[in-house]
């Protein structure tokens, strides 16, 4: 990559007490210009990329008089534009520069292939260019396609996402049935049948065994003697001889 020295001629110029010298500034203009026409597009892009600290370096080593953000910026408006422009054909005219405060511009008319453009460079008190401009000369035709299609991109857009948003509402109402449908399986998971454990069967119930209770003497005398003194008579006439636990059930219902 190989960008040209910008060297100072002429006499001065004195307006509004800041001095400069025209031809020097035009210097400067064809040293963009000429850098443009002759560098690739790739080498344009990489000066554009270039940070400050590098910029800078770039400027110092060649003796540029450019603050390093106009000098990546100029050449970034350029690469913006180069399409638009087509191939460098000739420059039309350098404009008288214009004085303002501690500023100076420049505007210079270059023809280039497709259509003509207006550079315009903006220089500090000591001819250092603060800031570069590319606007190309567009048709109104041109400009109508261009204000046309970057409404139909915007609306378009905006129209997009409206009709993103409206279908992500639509869809909330799905999400209820969903999450009862998830939730009903998962709990029918967690809720599976336990086969049942086999158990013996219950004896049926039955009336409770007697006890043969005649072989108890004792007991026998001692009933024999409560029927006696019940029944106001003696145990000569009668004999136990068999005595059984009564049903509880009967003593109940008595």
């Amino acid at each position: 990559m190989t960008v040209a020295g910008v060297t100072a001629c002429g006499q001065n110029a004195s307006q509004n007490a800041v001095t400069y010298n025209e031809a020097y500034l035009d210097s400067v203009a064809d040293f963009l210009i000429a850098n443009w026409a002759g560098m690739s597009e790739s080498e344009i892009a990489s000066i554009s990329e270039l940070d400050a600290d590098d910029a800078q370096a770039l400027i110092d080593a060649n003796g540029l008089p450019f603050e390093a953000d106009a000098f990546t910026t100029g050449f970034s408006a350029y690469a913006g534009v180069a399409e638009d422009l087509g191939a460098y054909v000739d420059t039309v005219e350098y404009s008288t520069p214009v004085v303002s405060g501690d500023e100076i511009t420049l505007d210079v008319e270059v023809q280039y292939e497709h259509r003509t453009a207006d550079i315009s460079l903006v220089f500090d008190a000591d001819s250092i260019v603060q800031s570069v401009d590319v606007s190309p000369h567009y048709t109104m035709g041109e400009i109508l396609y261009k204000a046309v299609m970057n409404t139909i991109i915007g609306m378009g857009t905006v129209f997009l996402v409206l009709i993103f948003i409206s279908l992500v509402i639509y869809c909330f109402k799905f999400i209820p049935a969903i999450q009862k449908k998830f939730g009903r399986k998962k709990k029918s998971e967690s809720t599976e049948p336990v086969a049942p454990v086999a158990s013996e069967p219950m004896p049926a119930a039955g009336p409770e065994p007697t006890e043969e209770l005649a072989d108890d003497t004792e007991l026998v005398a001692a009933i024999t003697a409560a029927i006696c003194a019940y029944e106001g008579t003696s145990a000569d006439g009668f004999v136990v001889r068999s005595i059984r636990r009564a049903d509880r059930t009967s003593w109940n219902r008595a």
